[in-house]
């Protein structure tokens, strides 16, 4: 008779906690005393804290969960996804919990507001740039855009990816610098025509719809890089993962891109970091 697997040692982590080192080891030690009950039946083994750039904190839980019958038959099945699963139901479940009480503590106080201009991205530094075209079908709110209307083909709307990997976010003050492996990133477009206030319409536009990370799992990262415009969940989870591999180039040329308030890919210019080819636009 098989012997199916009874438990399942877990590690998490989240990282660029809004929040200082010391403050989130005073939120860890009182649910330590609680024994972390929002995690059961997975038993936290261990935690450590650990300080990160611009203000922020990260977390590591070492967790041991305990199999039912079906649990471990499903994990002895398929051993993979059922990990992935897990640590990703773990993960959601430990940022949702420390954000239900930290949401609240928001407020539209000057601090938040002089914090937010100085975690501003000012500027990237992509590699292996690339760009990938699709014709997608997508259902959008009529008025996704107040002055814009997204191009239909076939009953199929014109979606543009600039895909890479980041380097470096340059902020006012600050820069955040990514160690390879560097995660691929992609700002993500969509072919609208201009509408004006009298229902004319005008210029033809590929309009910025959010970013996205390779890992959907791991874009809770972005707001904390502070890029607050991600991919709405309802287009992002119909995004074919082959852009991230017919996009990639062999090139190790550095592009940068300096204006990313821009909503409209034609204001959001890239250039090449080269010495032989100075603001050379892709």
């Amino acid at each position: 008779m098989r012997k199916f697997p009874k438990t399942l040692p877990v590690s998490i982590s989240l990282e660029h906690l809004p929040i200082k080192e010391t403050d989130l080891k005073q939120i860890c030690l009182g649910w330590e005393d609680l024994g972390f009950p929002f995690l059961r039946p997975a038993v936290v083994m261990d935690w450590k804290t650990e300080t990160l750039p611009l203000g922020k904190a990260r977390l590591d839980l070492n967790l041991i969960l305990t199999l039912r019958f079906f649990q471990s038959f499903r994990f002895w099945i398929l051993p993979k996804w059922y990990f992935q699963k897990t640590k990703k139901q773990l993960t959601e479940i430990t940022w949702n919990h420390f954000f239900s009480k930290d949401r609240n503590l928001e407020s539209n106080s000057f601090s938040r507001h002089w914090k937010q201009f100085w975690n501003t991205p000012l500027s990237l530094v992509w590699i292996h740039l690339g760009f990938t075209k699709l014709r997608m079908e997508l259902d959008l709110e009529p008025n996704y855009f107040s002055n814009a209307l997204p191009l239909s083909f076939d009953g199929e709307k014109k979606l543009y990816f600039r895909t890479g990997h980041l380097k470096t976010i340059h902020y006012r003050w600050t820069k955040k610098e990514f160690k390879a492996p560097y995660p691929k990133f992609a700002e993500v477009y969509i072919k609208t025509r201009d509408k004006h206030n009298d229902e004319s319409l005008g210029r033809v536009f590929y309009r910025f719809l959010g970013y996205i990370l390779e890992n959907k799992f791991d874009e809770y990262l972005l707001p904390y890089w502070g890029f607050p415009s991600i991919l709405p969940d309802s287009i992002r989870k119909m995004i074919p993962e082959e852009i991230w591999k017919i996009s990639n180039s062999p090139s190790t040329n550095q592009w940068t891109e300096t204006n990313l308030l821009g909503t409209e890919l034609e204001f959001r210019t890239v250039y090449q970091v080269s010495t032989f080819s100075p603001n050379h636009p892709k």
